[in-house]
């Protein structure tokens, strides 16, 4: 599967869970990793706040990267199924990966740029 999720906003990002779940979906939770390619970086997060109103066909999760300031690009992501509360890999296994895809990560940090300098005051402007 291929997701897409925007840097700096709030993205809902659909996902087929439910399906190869093996918990009890009341008392799962789900950690997404999403692995970079080009710079050999990870970044792991809960999957939290299901907004769909048919889970047992699809998952909606609405992603915030901002914390994360991730590089633009392609990702591979896997999303983990888990009975606990921490933020870790180390007692989940390759039978514990409910869904695995492409993620591409699109947005830039918006930079702030000074246009005017008076005595005492700065006024910036957001690209």
């Amino acid at each position: 599967m291929m997701i897409t999720i925007s840097n700096y906003q709030s993205t809902l990002v659909p996902f087929t869970l439910l399906e190869n779940t093996t918990f009890p979906y009341s008392a799962t939770t789900y950690i997404l990793q999403l692995y970079g390619k080009e710079l050999k970086d990870e970044t792991l997060l809960f999957l939290t706040g299901d907004t769909t109103t048919n889970a047992n066909r699809y998952n909606y999760f609405p992603i915030n990267l901002t914390p994360y300031s991730l590089v633009e690009g392609q990702y591979d992501y896997k999303v983990y199924q888990n009975t606990g509360n921490t933020l870790s890999l180390s007692a989940l296994t390759i039978n514990d990966v409910v869904e695995s895809g492409l993620a591409t990560i699109y947005g830039t940090s918006p930079t702030a740029r000074p246009v005017y300098v008076a005595t005492g005051q700065t006024q910036y402007v957001f690209n």
